[in-house]
């Protein structure tokens, strides 16, 4: 697929032929049989209607995953409802604002204390950090190491301009998570709950603590493979009155260049495009160390849901192209 640098969200109803109700139902028994190595399971639906769900061996609709860092998309959604309750009043607010204690220790003008919230849910803090190079120095397994999360996140050297470079930095989502907890004034998983998985009936939702206490916000939430795909078709229909629709638009809606590569990044959303079979689509969809996807295609209300095991190899990949190479074709005329 190619990347262009606008998403339309467009509601094009089709109808499942017979032959693309067959290919779908391949894709599902190849997962069943366990198939495509390493992918546990699949939910895939369009214009509302279940086309398949299906699960590798040993795996069940219950099995609770470790989504990784799809973790990541559903803290933007959080952050959103704080848009909403008004607690948060822009996503150009300061987290020096919000958590001054975490700053204490900088000089006045140190340009940390600019850093905004929506620097943190674009990947643009400007600080020493970047998960996919192993020798940063604010690289996310050094962080795990460490007792105090926050801490070694604010005691990182600048690298770039804030607001200026992509730089992928789990740090910077997990301190969020104290954003969401101080303005909410509640424990992340409980305005979870009584925000998003309460209404959307998804239940035994499992958070991570970080050392001190705080909800891992980046990563390791652990959910049903069911409730990835109920967070899609949220996302598709825009919100459902539970997320608001502006939110969500902004959310998801391109504000950066990831280098070297196709994608571009919302907040905290991936983005992709390209032509299949000469109608423009749009991909939005959270990602997952794994093979943990929600993918959404608008133009075909779509919705795909994965889970994954194929932690750091390549293989991690194979839900894009069942999605990309297998079902979407299949769904065109």
């Amino acid at each position: 697929m190619q990347t262009h640098t606008f998403f339309v969200v467009v509601g094009l109803m089709l109808s499942l032929g017979m032959a693309a109700q067959a290919s779908v139902d391949d894709i599902a028994a190849k997962m069943r049989a366990g198939d495509y190595k390493g992918i546990t399971g699949m939910v895939v639906s369009q214009n509302g209607q279940l086309l398949a769900e299906a699960y590798a061996p040993g795996y069940g609709m219950e099995r609770r995953h470790d989504i990784r860092s799809a973790t990541k998309s559903i803290t933007a959604l959080l952050v959103g409802e704080l848009i909403a309750d008004g607690t948060l009043k822009s996503v150009e607010t300061k987290l020096s604002k919000i958590l001054p204690e975490s700053f204490a220790h900088m000089p006045k003008d140190d340009p940390r204390r600019d850093i905004t919230v929506e620097d943190a849910l674009t990947m643009r803090t400007g600080l020493a950090c970047n998960d996919w190079v192993p020798a940063s120095v604010g690289q996310e397994d050094k962080m795990y190491k460490t007792r105090d999360w926050g801490a070694f996140l604010w005691n990182l050297p600048m690298a770039h301009e804030r607001g200026e470079h992509f730089s992928y930095c789990t740090g910077g989502v997990v301190f969020l998570g104290r954003v969401i907890e101080k303005l909410a004034g509640k424990p992340v998983p409980e305005y979870a709950e009584e925000r998003l998985f309460g209404p959307l009936k998804i239940e035994g939702a499992k958070w991570e603590k970080t050392p001190k206490g705080f909800t891992d916000t980046g990563g390791h939430l652990r959910l049903r493979l069911s409730d990835l795909h109920r967070l899609g078709q949220l996302v598709l229909a825009g919100g459902e009155g539970l997320v608001a629709q502006k939110w969500l638009t902004e959310a998801t809606t391109e504000k950066t260049t990831v280098y070297e590569r196709r994608e571009r990044y919302a907040y905290l959303w991936w983005l992709n495009a390209g032509i299949v079979k000469e109608q423009p689509l749009s991909l939005i969809y959270a990602h997952g160390n794994g093979g943990n996807f929600i993918f959404v295609v608008p133009e075909l209300n779509l919705v795909a849901a994965f889970t994954g095991k194929n932690y750091g190899k390549p293989t991690q990949f194979i839900p894009m192209q069942i999605l990309t190479r297998e079902i979407i074709p299949a769904l065109i005329p």
